[in-house]
């Protein structure tokens, strides 16, 4: 994680604010984000669920990972009686075709 007044963490503020596709390469960025995406375009997924689904991550990195998602409002997570279950918003629906876009550009 960078500091926060670290000159790359205020130069990637800044692109941010110039180029709304480079905010949106941002927010998917990290090793496993696309595969929980893709995961959640055919369903909702469990916690328990990623682990099978993507058995090669660590729980450490599927936990940072689903929060960074939340928090750039790309899945939502709710609670059940056992256990919570993610799904993708409006937003992250949204992003459904530029993915499947990205994913056929190396066929």
């Amino acid at each position: 994680m960078r500091k926060e007044n670290s000159t790359n963490s205020m130069n990637e503020k800044a692109l941010q604010n110039f180029c709304n596709a480079s905010k949106t390469l941002m927010m998917i960025s990290g090793r496993w984000k696309l595969s929980i995406v893709f995961k959640l375009m055919d369903q909702d997924v469990n916690y328990s669920e990623f682990k099978i689904l993507l058995p090669e991550i660590s729980d450490r990195s599927l936990s940072k990972q689903l929060k960074e998602l939340i928090e750039d409002g790309l899945i939502s997570k709710e609670k059940n009686k056992t256990s919570s279950v993610y799904s993708l918003t409006e937003k992250g629906k949204n992003l459904q075709s530029v993915l499947l876009s990205l994913s056929d550009f190396q066929k």
